[in-house]
Protein backbone atom coordinates (compact mmCIF):
# COMPACT_ATOMS: atom_id res chain seq x y z
CA UNK A 1 0.00 0.00 0.00
CA UNK A 2 1.07 3.79 -1.00
CA UNK A 3 -0.35 5.93 1.04
CA UNK A 4 -0.66 9.94 0.66
CA UNK A 5 -1.08 12.87 3.28
CA UNK A 6 -2.14 16.33 2.19
CA UNK A 7 -1.87 18.69 4.61
CA UNK A 8 1.06 18.96 6.85
CA UNK A 9 0.51 21.12 9.77
CA UNK A 10 0.44 20.32 13.32
CA UNK A 11 -1.91 17.16 13.10
CA UNK A 12 -1.10 16.05 9.59
CA UNK A 13 2.94 16.24 10.13
CA UNK A 14 2.45 13.66 12.84
CA UNK A 15 0.32 11.49 11.12
CA UNK A 16 2.40 11.42 7.88
CA UNK A 17 5.24 10.52 10.22
CA UNK A 18 4.01 7.66 12.29
CA UNK A 19 3.03 6.05 8.69
CA UNK A 20 6.38 6.32 7.60
CA UNK A 21 7.43 4.77 10.71
CA UNK A 22 5.29 1.71 10.05
CA UNK A 23 7.16 1.34 7.06
CA UNK A 24 4.61 1.71 4.59
CA UNK A 25 5.48 3.98 1.83
CA UNK A 26 4.33 7.66 2.54
CA UNK A 27 4.35 10.72 -0.45
CA UNK A 28 3.20 14.32 1.24
CA UNK A 29 2.17 17.34 0.05
CA UNK A 30 1.32 20.60 1.38
CA UNK A 31 1.64 24.34 0.21
CA UNK A 32 4.56 25.03 2.03
CA UNK A 33 7.87 23.59 0.91
CA UNK A 34 9.16 23.36 4.13
CA UNK A 35 6.63 21.27 5.47
CA UNK A 36 7.08 18.63 2.70
CA UNK A 37 11.20 19.02 3.01
CA UNK A 38 10.36 17.95 6.98
CA UNK A 39 9.13 14.56 5.88
CA UNK A 40 11.47 14.02 3.32
CA UNK A 41 13.98 13.84 5.68
CA UNK A 42 12.13 11.64 7.41
CA UNK A 43 11.88 8.93 4.30
CA UNK A 44 8.45 10.22 2.83
CA UNK A 45 8.14 11.03 -0.79
CA UNK A 46 7.15 14.91 -1.80
CA UNK A 47 4.62 15.65 -4.41
CA UNK A 48 4.94 19.22 -6.16
CA UNK A 49 0.75 18.96 -6.51
CA UNK A 50 -2.31 17.04 -5.28
CA UNK A 51 -2.28 15.68 -8.70
CA UNK A 52 0.83 14.49 -8.52
CA UNK A 53 0.45 12.98 -5.10
CA UNK A 54 -2.79 11.20 -6.18
CA UNK A 55 -1.39 9.79 -9.48
CA UNK A 56 1.70 7.58 -7.27
CA UNK A 57 -0.59 6.28 -4.15
CA UNK A 58 -3.68 4.48 -3.62
CA UNK A 59 -4.68 6.01 -0.79
CA UNK A 60 -5.16 9.58 0.04
CA UNK A 61 -5.31 11.04 4.08
CA UNK A 62 -6.43 14.68 4.35
CA UNK A 63 -5.71 16.56 7.29
CA UNK A 64 -6.34 20.06 6.06
CA UNK A 65 -8.75 22.77 8.05
CA UNK A 66 -12.20 23.01 6.69
CA UNK A 67 -14.90 21.85 4.07
CA UNK A 68 -13.71 24.43 1.80
CA UNK A 69 -10.25 22.52 1.33
CA UNK A 70 -11.16 19.34 1.34
CA UNK A 71 -13.41 19.54 -1.82
CA UNK A 72 -10.21 21.27 -3.60
CA UNK A 73 -8.75 18.18 -2.32
CA UNK A 74 -11.96 16.23 -3.43
CA UNK A 75 -12.12 18.07 -7.00
CA UNK A 76 -8.67 17.18 -8.05
CA UNK A 77 -9.11 13.56 -6.99
CA UNK A 78 -12.29 13.50 -8.58
CA UNK A 79 -10.83 14.79 -12.16
CA UNK A 80 -7.73 12.40 -11.69
CA UNK A 81 -9.60 9.17 -10.93
CA UNK A 82 -7.52 8.13 -8.21
CA UNK A 83 -6.30 7.07 -6.17
CA UNK A 84 -9.32 4.46 -4.75
CA UNK A 85 -9.81 5.36 -1.72
CA UNK A 86 -9.53 8.78 0.10
CA UNK A 87 -9.78 9.03 3.98
CA UNK A 88 -10.67 12.51 5.30
CA UNK A 89 -9.05 13.37 9.02
CA UNK A 90 -10.14 16.90 8.77
CA UNK A 91 -13.28 18.09 11.41
CA UNK A 92 -16.19 18.51 8.70
CA UNK A 93 -19.63 17.92 9.40
CA UNK A 94 -21.48 14.26 8.76
CA UNK A 95 -24.11 15.90 5.78
CA UNK A 96 -20.81 17.02 3.46
CA UNK A 97 -19.11 13.18 4.38
CA UNK A 98 -22.17 11.98 3.08
CA UNK A 99 -22.62 14.13 -0.03
CA UNK A 100 -18.63 13.45 -0.87
CA UNK A 101 -19.11 9.91 -0.81
CA UNK A 102 -22.10 9.74 -3.03
CA UNK A 103 -20.22 12.19 -5.37
CA UNK A 104 -16.90 10.12 -5.51
CA UNK A 105 -18.19 6.88 -5.78
CA UNK A 106 -19.18 7.61 -9.34
CA UNK A 107 -15.50 8.56 -9.89
CA UNK A 108 -15.04 5.19 -8.41
CA UNK A 109 -13.05 6.64 -5.26
CA UNK A 110 -14.50 5.31 -2.02
CA UNK A 111 -14.53 8.08 0.69
CA UNK A 112 -13.95 6.87 4.21
CA UNK A 113 -14.10 9.54 7.27
CA UNK A 114 -11.31 8.77 10.06
CA UNK A 115 -11.10 11.77 12.26
CA UNK A 116 -8.60 12.16 15.08
CA UNK A 117 -8.38 12.80 19.07
CA UNK A 118 -5.72 12.90 21.26
CA UNK A 119 -4.03 15.83 19.65
CA UNK A 120 -0.51 16.78 18.80
CA UNK A 121 1.65 14.44 21.75
CA UNK A 122 -0.54 11.39 20.96
CA UNK A 123 -0.21 11.75 17.23
CA UNK A 124 3.34 12.29 17.80
CA UNK A 125 3.65 8.85 19.30
CA UNK A 126 1.09 7.31 17.09
CA UNK A 127 -1.68 6.96 20.09
CA UNK A 128 -4.55 8.51 18.95
CA UNK A 129 -8.09 7.65 18.84
CA UNK A 130 -9.61 7.33 15.44
CA UNK A 131 -13.49 7.87 14.96
CA UNK A 132 -14.10 6.20 11.44
CA UNK A 133 -16.86 5.99 9.10
CA UNK A 134 -17.22 3.67 6.20
CA UNK A 135 -17.98 0.64 4.28
CA UNK A 136 -16.82 -2.66 6.32
CA UNK A 137 -14.41 -3.61 3.20
CA UNK A 138 -12.92 -0.81 2.33
CA UNK A 139 -12.13 0.10 6.20
CA UNK A 140 -10.52 -3.32 7.15
CA UNK A 141 -8.09 -2.63 3.81
CA UNK A 142 -6.87 0.42 5.50
CA UNK A 143 -6.19 -1.39 8.87
CA UNK A 144 -2.24 -0.77 8.74
CA UNK A 145 -2.53 2.88 8.09
CA UNK A 146 -4.97 3.24 10.76
CA UNK A 147 -2.58 0.69 13.49
CA UNK A 148 0.19 3.12 12.62
CA UNK A 149 -1.59 6.39 13.50
CA UNK A 150 -3.86 5.39 16.84
CA UNK A 151 -4.02 3.27 19.71
CA UNK A 152 -8.01 3.09 20.35
CA UNK A 153 -9.64 2.54 16.69
CA UNK A 154 -13.25 2.55 16.75
CA UNK A 155 -15.20 1.71 13.62
CA UNK A 156 -18.96 3.28 14.22
CA UNK A 157 -20.46 3.23 11.20
CA UNK A 158 -21.28 4.26 7.86
CA UNK A 159 -19.97 7.26 6.03
CA UNK A 160 -20.56 10.43 8.50
CA UNK A 161 -20.07 8.36 11.62
CA UNK A 162 -17.01 9.28 12.33
CA UNK A 163 -17.36 13.08 11.85
CA UNK A 164 -20.62 12.73 14.36
CA UNK A 165 -18.54 10.85 16.86
CA UNK A 166 -15.57 13.76 16.54
CA UNK A 167 -18.08 16.90 16.54
CA UNK A 168 -19.37 15.39 19.88
CA UNK A 169 -15.92 14.82 21.60
CA UNK A 170 -14.72 18.24 20.50
CA UNK A 171 -17.83 19.91 21.46
CA UNK A 172 -17.80 18.47 24.98
CA UNK A 173 -14.55 19.14 25.30
CA UNK A 174 -14.12 22.65 23.96
CA UNK A 175 -17.71 23.89 25.55
CA UNK A 176 -16.07 22.09 28.88
CA UNK A 177 -12.77 24.71 28.39
CA UNK A 178 -15.01 27.35 28.39
CA UNK A 179 -17.64 26.26 31.08
CA UNK A 180 -13.81 25.62 33.39
CA UNK A 181 -12.91 29.49 32.39
CA UNK A 182 -15.85 30.87 33.48
CA UNK A 183 -15.81 29.07 37.03
CA UNK A 184 -11.83 29.70 37.05
CA UNK A 185 -13.35 33.46 36.99
CA UNK A 186 -15.38 33.43 39.49
CA UNK A 187 -13.35 32.35 41.88
CA UNK A 188 -11.33 34.49 41.05
CA UNK A 189 -13.60 37.46 41.21
CA UNK A 190 -14.19 36.10 45.33
CA UNK A 191 -9.87 36.24 45.90
CA UNK A 192 -9.14 32.38 45.37
CA UNK A 193 -6.66 30.89 43.26
CA UNK A 194 -7.09 29.14 40.33
CA UNK A 195 -5.18 26.01 42.05
CA UNK A 196 -7.35 26.01 45.06
CA UNK A 197 -10.32 25.88 42.89
CA UNK A 198 -8.38 22.85 40.65
CA UNK A 199 -7.18 21.06 44.05
CA UNK A 200 -10.66 21.13 45.22
CA UNK A 201 -12.43 19.74 41.79
CA UNK A 202 -9.95 16.50 41.55
CA UNK A 203 -12.01 15.36 45.18
CA UNK A 204 -14.97 16.30 43.56
CA UNK A 205 -17.50 15.14 40.92
CA UNK A 206 -16.34 17.72 38.75
CA UNK A 207 -13.28 16.14 38.82
CA UNK A 208 -12.05 15.48 34.61
CA UNK A 209 -9.21 14.87 32.40
CA UNK A 210 -9.67 18.68 31.62
CA UNK A 211 -8.95 19.72 35.39
CA UNK A 212 -6.16 17.60 36.20
CA UNK A 213 -4.28 19.33 32.71
CA UNK A 214 -5.63 22.84 33.91
CA UNK A 215 -3.57 25.55 31.70
CA UNK A 216 -2.35 22.83 28.56
CA UNK A 217 -5.02 24.40 26.68
CA UNK A 218 -3.72 28.49 27.41
CA UNK A 219 -0.43 26.81 26.63
CA UNK A 220 -1.06 25.21 23.34
CA UNK A 221 -3.39 28.06 22.24
CA UNK A 222 -0.72 30.90 23.03
CA UNK A 223 2.05 29.06 21.78
CA UNK A 224 0.73 28.56 18.15
CA UNK A 225 3.33 28.42 15.53
CA UNK A 226 3.31 31.12 12.86
CA UNK A 227 1.42 30.60 9.54
CA UNK A 228 -0.94 27.85 11.52
CA UNK A 229 -4.77 28.77 11.71
CA UNK A 230 -5.66 30.59 15.55
CA UNK A 231 -6.61 27.57 17.88
CA UNK A 232 -9.52 29.49 19.38
CA UNK A 233 -10.89 29.97 15.54
CA UNK A 234 -10.63 26.22 14.83
CA UNK A 235 -12.56 26.19 18.39
CA UNK A 236 -15.20 27.91 16.99
CA UNK A 237 -15.67 26.32 13.94
CA UNK A 238 -15.75 23.07 16.02
CA UNK A 239 -18.74 24.12 18.21
CA UNK A 240 -20.34 25.60 15.39
CA UNK A 241 -20.09 22.36 13.01
CA UNK A 242 -21.34 20.70 15.99
CA UNK A 243 -24.43 23.25 16.36
CA UNK A 244 -24.56 22.78 12.24
CA UNK A 245 -25.16 19.21 12.29
CA UNK A 246 -27.48 18.99 15.12
CA UNK A 247 -29.84 21.29 13.14
CA UNK A 248 -29.46 19.48 9.54
CA UNK A 249 -30.80 16.20 12.35
CA UNK A 250 -33.59 18.03 13.30
CA UNK A 251 -31.88 19.00 16.76
CA UNK A 252 -32.41 21.99 18.70
CA UNK A 253 -28.98 22.19 20.70
CA UNK A 254 -29.33 25.69 22.47
CA UNK A 255 -25.52 25.25 24.19
CA UNK A 256 -24.29 24.77 21.61
CA UNK A 257 -25.40 27.97 20.09
CA UNK A 258 -24.65 29.54 22.98
CA UNK A 259 -20.93 27.94 23.25
CA UNK A 260 -20.65 29.40 19.21
CA UNK A 261 -21.63 32.75 19.71
CA UNK A 262 -19.86 33.59 23.37
CA UNK A 263 -16.54 31.06 22.65
CA UNK A 264 -14.43 34.04 21.28
CA UNK A 265 -15.15 36.54 24.15
CA UNK A 266 -14.66 33.95 26.87
CA UNK A 267 -11.24 33.15 25.23
CA UNK A 268 -10.55 37.03 24.55
CA UNK A 269 -11.54 37.71 28.01
CA UNK A 270 -9.12 35.05 29.55
CA UNK A 271 -6.37 36.01 27.30
CA UNK A 272 -6.43 39.35 28.84
CA UNK A 273 -6.20 37.89 31.90
CA UNK A 274 -3.17 36.23 31.47
CA UNK A 275 -1.28 38.98 29.63
CA UNK A 276 -1.75 40.84 33.00
CA UNK A 277 -0.26 38.42 34.82
CA UNK A 278 2.73 38.44 33.34
CA UNK A 279 5.77 36.34 33.44
CA UNK A 280 4.98 33.35 35.98
CA UNK A 281 6.80 30.49 36.11
CA UNK A 282 5.92 27.56 33.42
CA UNK A 283 3.51 24.72 34.84
CA UNK A 284 5.33 21.67 36.01
CA UNK A 285 4.46 19.17 33.44
CA UNK A 286 3.77 15.18 33.74
CA UNK A 287 6.42 13.00 33.12
CA UNK A 288 4.33 10.37 31.05
CA UNK A 289 2.22 12.50 28.74
CA UNK A 290 4.32 15.94 29.12
CA UNK A 291 0.62 18.21 29.84
CA UNK A 292 0.88 20.42 32.58
CA UNK A 293 0.17 18.80 36.33
CA UNK A 294 -2.28 20.91 38.62
CA UNK A 295 -0.81 21.16 42.25
CA UNK A 296 -2.25 17.35 43.76
CA UNK A 297 -0.32 15.81 41.50
CA UNK A 298 3.49 17.77 41.28
CA UNK A 299 5.07 15.86 44.17
CA UNK A 300 4.64 12.54 42.42
CA UNK A 301 5.65 14.51 38.92
CA UNK A 302 2.96 12.74 36.83
CA UNK A 303 -0.95 12.20 36.79
CA UNK A 304 -2.51 9.16 38.46
CA UNK A 305 -3.99 7.58 35.08
CA UNK A 306 -0.93 8.36 33.61
CA UNK A 307 1.03 6.77 36.41
CA UNK A 308 -1.14 3.63 36.36
CA UNK A 309 -1.51 3.32 32.05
Amino acid sequence: MKVGIIGLGNMGEQIAAAVIRAGIETHVYDIRPEAIAKLVAQGGHGAASVKELAEAVDVIGVVVLNEQQVSRVADDIAAAGRPRTMVVHSTVTPSYVQELHTRLASCGVAVVDAPVAGGVARARTGDLTVMIGGDDAVVAGLGPVFEAIGRDIFHVGPAGAGTAVKLAVNFMTIAGYALEIEAMEMVRAYGLTEDALSTVLTTSSADSRAVRRWGFHDRLRRAAPPGTEPSHLVMRKDVASFATAGGQAGLILPLAAVAAQTLLGTIEKRDRYLDELGDVPPVPCCAACTQELIPPFREAGVHPECATS
